[in-house]
């Protein structure tokens, strides 16, 4: 193939790619139950000017000040939704899937690495940080996408180009205001500076780099105060959450693209190590440390795949030439690769694409939907016990008339001991009635699928059971409520609200309070 054909096919390698990875990512329409509280934070922004400083959402004890490190994310959400719709958070996920694959790709050239040894690398890391775009929109959506964005800066600045001098400031003020994962580009900033000063090479661009965007982490509503909030937030362990959990060595979960890459890289790194004449030793320290951290933490597994993307490259094109000479004469790279790329573009196309939908869904089972619907058609105001997933869509759907427990905003709004009476409810365990002891519950509402506690617990308390979804949820609510409850059960409709619908919502939007 001439050198034209070449480019032309590996374009057309991307395009398929492109088809085959957005179908993917289109068909998980599933919303994600942090979303609903980033919407709620956003609303504050977009209907009142302002951003919440106390929480006015839960009946618990809260924080004395709400300082909320993914405001950004939630003004973006919110934004977005207000103005195009649905489908707008949609796009946006998939461009930032996209964007963080592109700038791993785009890193990985400039090591010099041939195109068609990224491509097909590209394969396993996309499988790799898939799991951090299967729901509807996380904030560590723009994390892994801007990752890559700082990787590619900083290559380019190590390379002797200047203009992510400024560049790189602007992205760590952008993402320090987006979401806390820019912890980890900030740390990978000092690290090049601090190389930088080793090795006596870049020293001033490198270090002043690395000085402004610590500094611009400072803009943020919240000033200081942002800080003396993060620091604890990130030495949290949420041992309860299973994401923040390490990553088993064997099982076969939504995690196997970044077992599938890790073990190819390995291999690769150890076959192609002694052909890779010029080897990044900056990104060998990037490799290690992003591994580390996907199996410490699985959530943590796409910041790999954006890592190998641009690092590693080299060592696959190294262990390719361990291959027997008599195949690599034979073996056309483009033609090899595209071939893979039409076979995942076929698939897609007839697998996938029939159940993509631009239509966002919050499922029963994946969220407490006709319970909110009973609430919020009897029109009753009260405290809502609510577990820790779910409370999120439920301050959506029914703040103000209903306050909630405890929600997923977990260390920002909320101190340990309300996490802690909380999960105390609904494990069933120890003095586990405190929270009613301690508050007035008006209403409960159980996920049976992961709560131990049951419905029979608490009409033995005296609660009266108002809805049972079969083994996936319940309502249950204090006798004064029950008969206008239970005609909201009787009348229910067949269907449910688009909670994503803002005409659906009463007004005003957000009773938020106070500016103090």
């Amino acid at each position: 193939m001439t050198e034209s054909q070449t480019r032309y096919g590996q374009g057309l390698i991307v395009l398929l790619g492109l088809f085959a990875f957005a179908s993917i990512l289109a068909f998980h329409n599933i919303t994600d139950g942090d979303l609903w509280g980033k919407l709620a934070i956003g609303a504050s922004v977009w209907e009142e000017g302002h951003l919440l400083r106390h929480d006015v959402f839960a009946f618990t004890q809260t924080l004395p000040e709400y300082i909320d490190h993914e405001w950004g994310a939630g003004f973006v959400f919110y934004g977005l939704l207000k103005t195009f719709g649905p489908p707008a958070l949609m796009i946006l996920k998939i461009a930032l899937a996209i964007g963080a694959l592109g700038f791993g790709l785009g890193t990985g050239r400039k090591q010099g690495c041939d195109t068609n040894i990224l491509l097909l690398l590209a394969v396993p890391a996309a499988a790799c940080i898939l799991p951090g775009y299967i729901p509807v929109v996380r904030c560590h959506a723009f994390t892994y996408c801007l990752f890559g964005v700082t990787l590619f800066c900083l290559e380019a600045l190590r390379g002797g180009r200047r203009w992510p001098v400024a560049a790189l400031p602007l992205v760590m003020l952008i993402w320090s205001n987006l979401h806390g994962g820019f912890v980890v580009g900030l740390g990978i900033v000092f690290f090049y500076a601090a190389a930088a000063i080793v090795l006596r090479k870049n020293i001033a661009p490198m270090t002043g780099t690395a000085a402004a965007c610590a500094l611009v982490t400072l803009i943020n509503p919240y000033g200081v105060k942002f800080w003396q909030y993060l620091i604890p937030a990130l030495l949290n362990p949420r041992a309860r959450i299973t994401e923040w959990g390490p990553l088993p060595p064997l099982a076969w979960d939504d995690f196997w693209g970044f077992r599938l890459l890790f073990v190819l890289t390995v291999a690769a790194v150890a076959l192609g190590w002694g052909r890779v004449s010029r080897k990044n030793f900056y990104g060998l320290a990037i490799l290690v440390l992003t591994a580390f951290m996907g199996w410490r933490a699985r959530r943590h597994g796409p910041f790999f795949g954006v890592a190998a993307l641009a690092f590693a490259g080299p060592y696959y094109a190294g262990a390719a030439l361990a291959l027997p000479a008599v195949i690599r004469a034979k073996l056309n790279p483009t033609w090899a690769v595209g071939i893979l790329y039409a076979g995942l573009a076929f698939y897609a196309a007839l697998e996938v694409l029939p159940g993509v939908s631009w239509q966002l869904w919050a499922p029963v089972g994946e969220d407490p939907v006709r319970e909110a619907d009973i609430l919020s058609r009897a029109e009753v105001k009260g405290n809502l016990a609510t577990p820790f997933a779910w409370g999120s869509y439920l301050t959506w759907r029914l703040y103000p008339n209903i306050k909630i427990s405890m929600d997923g905003r977990y260390e920002a709004a909320y101190p340990e001991s309300t996490f802690a009476l909380n999960a105390a409810f609904f494990d069933h365990q120890g003095d586990w009635l405190k929270l009613c002891h301690s508050y007035k519950v008006d209403f409960v509402i159980l996920d049976l699928q992961q709560c131990r506690l049951r419905p029979e617990d608490l009409t033995a308390q005296g609660y009266v059971l108002i809805w049972k979804q079969g083994n996936v949820s319940a309502l249950l609510c204090l006798p004064a409520h029950a008969a206008a409850l239970g005609e909201a059960a009787r009348s229910l409709p067949p269907f449910t609200i688009d909670p994503l619908d803002l005409k659906t919502r009463p007004a005003p939007l957000f009773v938020t309070g106070p500016r103090e």
